[in-house]
Formats: structure tokens, C-alpha cells, sequence
């Protein structure tokens, strides 16, 4: 009989690693998300701010659980994290199902997370370049051109988690057109994020 991982098709072993498996249903979310908040900012659907806030926060947890990553970085999936995962996805599923009760607490968090991850991200990135530059090696290290997009994107993707954040503080005086916008564009660099670790895979 034919093993599950040799059928062909449709029913085949997809060979997609976990990391990127989870990175698509987020980008998936993301996108919609955004596309979803052009028509709610006209008033022609109604919308509902703790359903998407709390949605963010489970995801956010599963990815804690599934793969020990953290707004922060990716880190070993101690007892602690699965707890503090654990803990993330109660607040997010409650927030779902009981709006109004941990709307702020949910959104100050959100934004927290996002403005201190995409900073720590972006600091331990760049830290090591500059420290290269002063002191360089004797012979130039050249990146792989999938590295360097690799590289690109993460930061451009830590800037737009930063704004992200900076517009949970502000809800009031940033335009819910802009908001849209940066959840597009976060699902669009997450999806090429994914192409770019399949190729490098």
C-alpha cells in the first residue's frame, strides 16, 4: 500500500515546515483583515474590535506554543512560555466571546508587544552590522541573494509591527484607512516571508 507522504496530488505530503504552516494562516488573516477594514471605515459593515483584537492574541499564542516564538524573538519552549501562551489565548478567546471587558487591556498589550518586539528585533539585527563596520574582517563575507531578501524583509516587517503598535496607542488619531493599510501590508510581507524561507529551505 502507498504511504500517506507518497500519494501524489492533492493527498500528498505537502513539505511545507510548521514555521512557514503557521506564518500563512496569519498573513491569510492579516490581509483579509485589512482588506476587510476599508468598507468598515465607510459604515457599509459592521465590525467588531474585540473579535479582532482577541483573534490577533490567540494567534499570537499559538505560535508561543507551537513554535516558542515571541513578539520578542523565537525562544525555547519552557514551562513558562507555554503558561504565558496559555494565559494569551484565554485573554484573546475571552475577549472574542465577551466584548467590552479587556478591550483596553487587550490593545495597550497588543501594542506593546509589537513596538517592543519589532524594536529588540531590529536592535539585535543591526547591532552585529554595526559592529562590523568597525571593525571589519579581512576578507568581505558576501550574503546569498535569498539571505539578503530574507534580511530586507524581516526589517521592513519590524517597522511595520512597530507602526502597528504606535496605532493600538493612538486608535483616535490615526485614520482607520492607514490601519487598513499596515495590516495589508503585513499580511503581504509575511506571505513573501514564507516564499522566501521555502526557498531557502
Amino acid at each position: 500500500m502507498t504511504p500517506e507522504t507518497d500519494r501524489p496530488g492533492l493527498f500528498g505530503d505537502a513539505s511545507i515546515p510548521l514555521q512557514v504552516a503557521i506564518v500563512l494562516p496569519v498573513a491569510t488573516l492579516l490581509v483579509l483583515l485589512g482588506l476587510l477594514l476599508f468598507p468598515v471605515n465607510l459604515g457599509m459593515i459592521p465590525f467588531s474590535p474585540d473579535g479582532q483584537l482577541g483573534l490577533l492574541m490567540v494567534i499570537m499564542a499559538i505560535q508561543m506554543l507551537a513554535l516558542g516564538e515571541t513578539p520578542v524573538g523565537q525562544y525555547r519552549r519552557s514551562l513558562l512560555l507555554i503558561v504565558v501562551g496559555i494565559a494569551f489565548a484565554a485573554a484573546g478567546i475571552f475577549s472574542c466571546i465577551v466584548p467590552g471587558i479587556l478591550t483596553g487591556m487587550v490593545q495597550a498589550l497588543l501594542g506593546l508587544l509589537n513596538i517592543v518586539g519589532g524594536t529588540v528585533l531590529l536592535t539585535r539585527r543591526f547591532l552585529p552590522v554595526v559592529r562590523a563596520h568597525r571593525h571589519p574582517p579581512a576578507e568581505p563575507v558576501a550574503l546569498p541573494p535569498a539571505l539578503k531578501k530574507l534580511l530586507m524583509t524581516q526589517t521592513v516587517l519590524n517597522l511595520v509591527s512597530i507602526a502597528f503598535g504606535i496605532t493600538m496607542f493612538l486608535p483616535a488619531l490615526v485614520p482607520g484607512v492607514a490601519i487598513a493599510g499596515i495590516l495589508v501590508l503585513n499580511g503581504l510581507l509575511l506571505f513573501a516571508l514564507a516564499g522566501i524561507l521555502m526557498t531557502i529551505r
